[in-house]
């Protein structure tokens, strides 16, 4: 994955939809920001219509049609060979997974240190407010779970469709027919609007554990899921 061109155009791509996402701060000569801007301004940014719409697209390019790679080139009969089906089912599983959180954590920590090295010399005191960090690593946790879960049911669509067009295709389209699901027909159904899994605007119970619950099994479901779609396509090899 480390390795692929598309793995660093994705980060890339997520670096990009966070600064494009940006309300810049209004500044002033002589005037310094307030402590914790560039955190601030990475929240808020990580919450955007923009990075909304680029994440379904930057989680899936690393491995969403990496099983379809290798099963046209014959690579994947040699995986197999030198390994076993079981081995490679867990280690694409897993793989798949990580993928897609690792790409947004990546552009989520460029665009940080980009926010860092343009404000933080202009803000008032060199202090952390925590409640500013935790309310980011909330974000970007939301954020990271949500990736993984598109990256894994991009691996799905792929290896069932057997086409690249759907690895890449299906996980967007899911994700924005939930959005206008729920703004036209399902308003108070909030639970299915991927907006509301990165914003968390609404109740979940406290500390919002109910919407970490579910992206976390979301995610664990997603990843099952490519898991039995693997092995059901080895069956024969």
């Amino acid at each position: 994955m480390l390795h692929e061109k598309k793995f660093y155009l994705a980060v890339l791509l997520s670096v990009a939809a966070i600064i494009a996402g940006t309300v810049w701060p209004e500044t002033k000569k002589d005037s310094p920001l307030a402590c914790g801007t560039f955190l601030e301004l990475l929240n808020s940014s990580l919450q955007s219509q923009t990075v909304l719409f680029i994440l379904p697209l930057a989680a899936v390019l690393p491995c969403g049609e990496e099983y379809l790679r290798e099963k046209d080139s014959r690579f994947l009969r040699f995986l197999i060979i030198r390994r076993s089906k079981a081995v490679y089912c867990l280690d694409k599983v897993v793989t798949t997974a990580l993928s897609g959180a690792i790409v947004w954590f990546l552009g989520a920590f460029f665009a940080g240190l980009f926010f860092f090295l343009l404000f933080f010399s202009r803000e008032a005191l060199w202090n952390w407010p925590m409640s500013t960090i935790f309310t980011l690593l909330a974000t970007l946790g939301r954020i990271l779970l949500s990736a993984s879960s598109l990256a894994s049911l991009s691996a799905v669509a792929g290896a069932l469709g057997g086409s690249v067009y759907l690895a890449f295709g299906v996980p967007f389209l899911l994700w924005y027919a939930c959005i206008i699901l729920r703004e036209r027909y399902f308003e108070a159904l909030y639970c299915i609007d991927p907006t509301e899994w990165i914003m968390a605007e609404n109740d979940w119970g406290s500390n919002q554990m109910g919407l970490w619950m579910f992206l976390l099994l979301l995610a664990l479901f997603c990843a099952v899921l490519h898991w039995i779609v693997l092995k059901w396509e080895l069956r024969e090899i």
